[in-house]
């Protein structure tokens, strides 16, 4: 399911290819998702502590990790976040999307304080997630007049198939509806905040 081009990973893949989303010659769906990446991130940053170093399979899942997110730092928008379809950046009518960013800017910053991602400055981690969570904390959250704050800009649900029919196209993508203090942003923005604690990662805002 890894794009060769972006070495980023689509939504789906329909193994028999009888699915109308899925690419007749792979079965993979049309466009890479921010949040579907976004979930395989937050995976491999989670599973792999428990993985022992004795695993034959330890060292592949670590170098998936890494390379990805080498390719999510790459993709990241030069305000911080990251794009709702990641694989067309600069289409119209694509967007800065929230849980996306908040999952990639947790898988950064654990992978970071595992070591799993080099600290130093030429790899450019570490300044990837701090300008995320700066960006996250200036850009989308928002007080009320009570004082209490909300986390805007989650697209709230996308998939593919289904009734009515998801398509997988760019167009359907962005014409989810979008809102706020969707758990699927606001769960991760909070992992992402305590991680930046753990590793002491500072972002003034």
């Amino acid at each position: 399911m890894r794009d060769s081009a972006t070495g980023l990973y689509y939504h789906a893949r329909d193994e028999s290819r009888a699915m109308a989303w899925a690419n007749p010659a792979t079965g993979l769906s049309p466009h890479i998702w921010g949040r579907a990446v976004g979930w395989l991130a937050m995976a491999l940053a989670d599973t792999l502590p428990f993985v022992p170093e004795t695993h034959p399979d330890k060292q592949d899942v670590l170098a998936m990790f890494v390379r990805l997110m080498g390719t999510v730092e790459k993709a990241q928008d030069s305000s911080g976040l990251w794009h709702q379809v990641l694989d067309q950046p600069e289409r119209e009518g694509n967007y800065l999307e929230t849980s996306a960013s908040a999952m990639f800017a947790y898988a950064l910053l654990k992978g970071l304080r595992l070591g799993y991602l080099d600290a130093s400055p030429s790899f450019g981690f570490q300044r990837a997630a701090a300008k995320a969570l700066a960006s996250l904390a200036t850009e989308r959250v928002r007080y009320d007049e009570a004082g209490r704050f909300h986390l805007l800009g989650i697209c709230k649900v996308a998939g593919l198939g289904g009734n009515p029919y998801r398509d997988g196209s760019f167009s359907y993508y962005v014409n989810e509806a979008v809102g706020a203090d969707d758990f699927k942003g606001t769960g991760p923005f909070i992992l992402a905040l305590n991680e930046s604690l753990a590793h002491h990662i500072l972002f003034i805002y």
